[in-house]
């Protein structure tokens, strides 16, 4: 491989989830110049983390959204990414029971993704939602999609992100 083209991918990795998140989240189309929405990040409506406890059974919990009190651009999330991957789920397909092999930032575009956990407790999430999934180890979780189907991007983070039961990462991630 070349210098250029390792270089490049270490480029693109790098600015991989924030880009991602910016441009599926602003739910803008066309090329009309649109001006930035002050206050709360207006185009986020609700941000979950999904991790082990310290037993390692996956929990879900509801995380509220920055409110930055800075000047635009807003960033939710900001770390390099190892991996983009844009793509869908077929609709009412279920994935078996599985662990984040590695954190993943899931950001639904279009559809419904789901997401069951062992205690029988099930979530929807859709446009405008960011799930931050960080449950490495332990018991898992189920995930697929609505009946529509789903189209989303995940952004996977290095493994050594994945955290030690009981424990998060998520703070790392939120911009200072």
């Amino acid at each position: 491989m070349s210098g250029t083209t390792s270089t490049r991918r270490a480029l693109i990795s790098a600015s991989g989830a924030g880009a991602a998140l910016a441009l599926v989240l602003s739910g803008r189309s066309g090329n009309a110049a649109q001006a930035f929405p002050e206050g709360q990040i207006p185009w986020a409506k609700r941000f979950f983390n999904l991790y082990a406890n310290a037993e390692g059974v996956a929990e879900m919990r509801e995380l509220p959204l920055p409110h930055p009190g800075a000047q635009p651009p807003y960033q939710l999330i900001r770390h390099p990414a190892a991996r983009v991957t844009v793509g869908s789920i077929a609709p009412g397909f279920m994935y078996d029971w599985h662990v984040a092999n590695q954190p993943n930032i899931l950001i639904p575009i279009f559809g419904t993704l789901v997401v069951e956990l062992r205690d029988g407790s099930h979530y929807e999430f859709g446009h405008g939602d960011v799930l931050f999934a960080e449950d490495c180890v332990g018991s898992g979780h189920r995930s697929g999609a609505g009946p529509e189907g789903q189209f989303g991007v995940s952004v996977q983070l290095d493994k050594s992100l994945c955290p030690a039961p009981g424990e998060s990462n998520v703070d790392r991630l939120l911009p200072a």
